[in-house]
This record gives C-alpha cells, sequence and structure tokens, in this order.
C-alpha cells in the first residue's frame, strides 16, 4: 500500500500536477490522522474493555471475602451465645451462699468455655487494595459503594472494640486457669473428647479466688453485648445479595 501511495505521488510530480500533488499529499496525511484515531479508538475500547473486566474481577472476590467473613462472624456468634448461656447456669451459682452445684461437668465445662477467645483478623483483603490503591475514586457503582462504605467501617469499628475490650478479659480468665488449676485436673476436662468431673479442690478454687466471678460477670455481659452487634454486622448478606443481582450472571 505504501509503494502504491508513493508510485502515485512520483507520477503526479513528473507529470507536473503539483496542485493535485498536493491535494494528494493532504488527502495521504487525512488518511493517516483517521487511522491513528481509529487505532486510538480501538484501545481505549481494549482498555475499557480491560478495566471493566478487572473491576468485575474485583467485585467477585469481594463477595467471596465477605461470605468467609460471615463464616468467621457466625463462628464467633456461635462462641460468644455458648458463652452467654455458660454464665446463665453457672453465675448464679457462684453468687448464692451455698455454691450448690447439680451438673459438676456442666459446670466446668461451661466455665471453661469462658476462656475461649476468638479473634477477629484484620482484613487484608481486595477491599482493603481497592482502598490503599485509590481505585475507589473511580469506582462505577454508587450504590454498591456505599454499602461496602458501611460494613467495613461498621467491620472495622466492631473488631477494634472486640480485639481491644473483650478478648483480654478472657485471655486474662484463661491464664488465670493455669494458675489455679493443676495440670492433671485440668486435662479432665480439657482437652479431652471425653471430659470427666475433676477434684472438688478444683471448685474450692474457683469460688474463693475473688477475681474470678468479677471476670465471669464481665464475660457473660460482653458475650451477650457482642453477639447482638455482631448478628447486626450480617449486613454482608445484603452486600452479597446485591452483588449476585448485578455482577454473578455477567
Amino acid at each position: 500500500m505504501i509503494k502504491l501511495f508513493k508510485k502515485i505521488r512520483q507520477n503526479l510530480l513528473l507529470e507536473n500536477k503539483t496542485s493535485k500533488y498536493f491535494k494528494y499529499a493532504f488527502g495521504e496525511i487525512v488518511l493517516v490522522v483517521i487511522g491513528i484515531l481509529i487505532a486510538l479508538s480501538i484501545n481505549n475500547w481494549k482498555e475499557d474493555k480491560s478495566e471493566e473486566k478487572q473491576l468485575h474481577t474485583n467485585i467477585i472476590s469481594i463477595k467471596e471475602d465477605l461470605q468467609e467473613e460471615s463464616l468467621i462472624m457466625t463462628t464467633i456468634i456461635n462462641t460468644l451465645d455458648n458463652q452467654e448461656q455458660a454464665s446463665l447456669h453457672i453465675i448464679p451459682i457462684m453468687e448464692s451462699e451455698n455454691k450448690v452445684i447439680i451438673d459438676s461437668l456442666k459446670f466446668i465445662i461451661d466455665f471453661n468455655s469462658f476462656a475461649t477467645t476468638p479473634i477477629l483478623v484484620d482484613r487484608n483483603n481486595t477491599w482493603e487494595l481497592l482502598t490503599s490503591s485509590g481505585k475507589l475514586a473511580e469506582f462505577p457503582d454508587d450504590d454498591l459503594l456505599k454499602l461496602l462504605q458501611d460494613y467495613y467501617n461498621k467491620y472495622d469499628e466492631l473488631r477494634t472494640n472486640f480485639n481491644n475490650s473483650a478478648n483480654p478479659v478472657r485471655l486474662k480468665l484463661r491464664q488465670l486457669k493455669y494458675e489455679l488449676f493443676s495440670d492433671s485436673e485440668h486435662r479432665k476436662f480439657f482437652p479431652t473428647e471425653s471430659p470427666t468431673v475433676p477434684s472438688k479442690t478444683l471448685y474450692s478454687s474457683i469460688f474463693e479466688d475473688p477475681t474470678v466471678l468479677p471476670l465471669c460477670r464481665f464475660i457473660g455481659s460482653s458475650a451477650t453485648y457482642f453477639e447482638n452487634e455482631f448478628d447486626g454486622l450480617n449486613k454482608a448478606l445484603l452486600v452479597i445479595t446485591y452483588i449476585d443481582k448485578y455482577y454473578s450472571k455477567k
């Protein structure tokens, strides 16, 4: 094609048709410019499609992160519910004058559940990457963006409160257990798949230590509070439903 254009220009010059030559040269320039514009348009279209595909991939990845976080929170809610129910059982006994225990094994297993410390870890997921990269400014779906911002703001606030206020007390009781109980007595009910009742000495150590009851009260109370907070954070399900509706089928 280039050789053809060159031959035409040479013929026009040889025939001394200068005006036609310039018109033809101008036409050639116009064609080149049009070709460049078409190439740029195609390249921009490809880039737009690539960015759209990457956005779709990120949104689906966010959905997978939310599903994983939802499972973690369900596990935490179950743990907190167990601690709440345990507190309803053992705290009245610990506060009573006679300390009458009807089911010794249930009492010690419920007491031991207070030392379970569920951890809500720092996020290192797709949303965090999008936030740190500054790409949220280009996020095209305002409704989805607001849902995600509301959810993760609440998530971060709850994670901080839970890890800083609820867990330290549970860790303190866990440490205290190993100070109050001998290893052989402790192994009768934890860790084992076939727990047995420890000696009366162990129960006495629980009742006689002045720090145990306040710790148990706090754990029971915080279990009720944070169970409701985690349950309210299930806005993740709203975001997952939204993504399923508008993105999963694309």
